[in-house]
């Protein structure tokens, strides 16, 4: 059989059951690979605003309540997510003994962790697509090679419709394991990168408000007041 108008959906269609195969298992990756494309950079564009406004926070007029505010004003942010849980969990329940910045700044570092590991889940299906596409690819290749030898020593002739079906197969396989892997590759850096640099905001964060609150705390006991959370 030879492809008939010479489309993709024909060159699919003279393509082994093997290499159909192959073709499924990439057309699934791809889409689920695009599927959690869209979603992260659905986030991004949810998030990165909320996190630079966060991150402009004037710390010289620090006072955890007001924080808390501006945390809720960017609530779509890592850092703010952080934030409320430990003015919430640690701040507002432990009074005046759990303003120490040592202990905020770890809890706070546990919490945008906990932000940051939600934001990379299934992240490393991208990576997985991006480095297992192109040899599903290949193998797809290699069979549609194996095809068209095979069709020469059955036909005896090397013709182009007697190798058509196996070049074309392999062609495809080729196709669709680069058109799955280059997406997933760009994103992955991309995403990657990107949650690199708010992992680093976020550090850059709770050591400000560690010292933040420790100053804030000291400020408090030397005027001999009651600190109020």
């Amino acid at each position: 059989m030879t492809p008939g108008g010479g489309s993709f959906w024909d060159l699919v269609q003279v393509a082994s059951p093997f290499a159909k195969f192959i073709l499924a298992i990439l057309a699934i990756m791809s889409l689920l690979s695009w599927t959690i494309i869209i979603d992260k950079f659905l986030l991004i564009a949810r998030v990165r605003s909320a996190n630079k406004g966060m991150a402009r926070y004037r710390w010289s007029a620090f006072e955890p309540r007001a924080l808390s505010g501006e945390s809720r004003r960017y609530h779509r942010s890592f850092l703010a997510r952080a934030y409320m849980f430990v003015h919430r969990d640690i701040i507002e329940r432990g009074g005046e003994n759990a303003l120490d910045g040592e202990l905020i700044g770890r809890e706070f570092g546990r919490a945008v962790a906990e932000e940051l590991n939600k934001a990379e889940r299934f992240l490393p299906f991208l990576a997985t697509c991006s480095s297992a596409g192109p040899f599903l690819g290949l193998l797809g290749t290699v069979w549609g090679i194996i095809t068209a030898f095979q069709r020469i020593g059955v036909w005896g002739s090397a013709n182009i419709a007697v190798v058509a079906p196996g070049i074309a197969e392999a062609l495809i396989a080729t196709a669709v394991g680069l058109f799955t892997a280059i997406p997933a590759l760009v994103a992955y850096n991309f995403i990657s990168n990107w949650l690199r640099k708010e992992s680093e905001r976020a550090a850059e964060f709770g050591s400000d408000l560690a010292y933040a609150m420790d100053r804030y705390s000291r400020g408090h006991q030397s005027q001999g007041t009651r600190v109020v959370p």
